[in-house]
């Protein structure tokens, strides 16, 4: 499985021209350790979480770029969900676990002989 770093390094996020809501037109410095820092002419540094910035604060001027980023996005996404998905199976079955626990159970009676 690719991480987001190594698909980064692909997509040579480096150097790509940005525009944040915010902070106006910048350049990517570096992606790594799930940020992306990014320089601002006017507000200087700054770092955000890599991809989840790129939902709704930062835009990549690149179409090619955008598009890889917006598919590392839903990646992310997927794996998210099928995570939460699972655990949501796991206290479920835990939940049964202990219900099962709690119930009343059956004493046997001795066989007479």
């Amino acid at each position: 499985m690719v991480s987001f770093e190594q698909a980064v390094d692909r997509m040579k996020l480096e150097q790509a021209s940005v525009r944040h809501v915010r902070y106006g037109s910048g350049t990517v410095l570096r992606c790594e350790n799930g940020t992306v820092t990014v320089s601002f002419p006017e507000a200087g540094e700054k770092q955000f979480v890599y991809p989840d910035v790129f939902q709704k604060f930062l835009r990549i001027e690149d179409p090619e770029l955008a598009a890889a980023v917006a598919g590392e996005i839903i990646f992310k996404k997927a794996e998210e969900d099928a995570r939460r998905r699972e655990q949501e199976e796991q206290q479920k079955a835990l939940a049964a676990a202990r219900e099962a626990a709690k119930a009343p159970r059956a004493k046997s009676k001795p066989k007479k002989a």
